[in-house]
């Protein structure tokens, strides 16, 4: 595995000061790595098996538990050996488990049939906080606190767990666990939909329904000819990538190939400007 690397950090919890390229550079280096045929051909990645067999990490499936009123917990990720509070199912009760460093839990709703492209999502996510946030929650032997040692720290103190509306909807960058949440996003979608293959395959159903530049101009005022002819291009390359209609579409505005008029007019005027 290829070690993330970051020459700028949050002073006050260091989080990595990262943008989305560097991120989707270094994701596709990962895939490089593991399977270069992800970056040439357009396909699934078997998210588990990545996370467990070139990650390094351990895949584990639990009943998360949450507060009352609060988003489901999706996935989390598991740094230092800790206590995280599950649902016992057979009891009817919450109790804390043991669990061990570099693991990552997924709860079991997560895994519902019919969900596989959420679920994919999830680890991936989850591989993102393994890899590039370390820094912010493991701690090393000699950092560890007096609770730590006593073992009676909070559970979770060293866990990063990941609600079901940030991986699914976009997050509000105001926090540095915002930022943190983006970047696992950023990376899963790296991952799960590659730049080398993702734009030219996204390019060439475009240019299929006309568009003959491969970006998708949504027009200012609803038409139901280009809502339908979107909705067929964005459900064929969720297939296509095994993800969810949601993230295929937010990776086509990420890549560029989904803007609104205003947008694609502000785009040429600046390529004009540029030559």
């Amino acid at each position: 595995m290829i070690e993330f690397t970051c020459n700028r950090r949050h002073y006050s919890d260091q989080t990595p000061i990262i943008t989305d390229l560097e991120i989707q550079d270094y994701a596709e280096m990962l895939l490089q790595d593991y399977k270069p045929r992800l970056l040439k051909e357009p396909g699934k990645v078997n998210a588990f098996h990545f996370a467990e067999s070139y990650l390094g990490a351990t895949l584990d499936y639990q009943d998360i538990y949450y507060n009352e009123g609060e988003s489901p917990v999706a996935g989390a990720t598991v740094f230092n050996d800790d206590r995280i509070l599950v649902f016992d199912r057979e009891k009817l009760c919450v109790r804390p488990i043991d669990v061990e460093a570099n693991t990552i839990l997924i709860d079991n709703s997560t895994m519902a049939e019919g969900k596989e492209a959420f679920a994919t999502f999830t680890v991936l996510h989850e591989g993102g906080h393994f890899c590039m946030h370390p820094a912010v929650y493991r701690r090393l032997d000699g950092q560890l606190d007096f609770l730590d040692l006593m073992g009676n720290s909070e559970p979770g103190a060293h866990t990063v767990q990941c609600r079901r509306s940030v991986i699914e909807g976009k997050v509000r960058l105001t926090t540095q666990l915002d930022f943190r949440e983006h970047q696992a996003n950023t990376f899963a979608a790296a991952v799960a939909m590659p730049r080398p293959t993702f734009i030219p395959y996204a390019q060439s159903l475009i240019r299929k329904c006309g568009f003959k530049k491969g970006v998708w101009v949504e027009p200012d005022c609803y038409d139901w000819d280009s809502s339908i002819g979107l909705s067929c291009v964005v459900d064929k390359l969720a297939d296509t990538f095994g993800v969810s209609r949601s993230a295929a579409r937010v990776q086509m505005k990420r890549q560029g190939l989904l803007m609104s008029e205003d947008e694609y007019a502000q785009a040429n005027c600046q390529l004009v400007v540029a030559f």
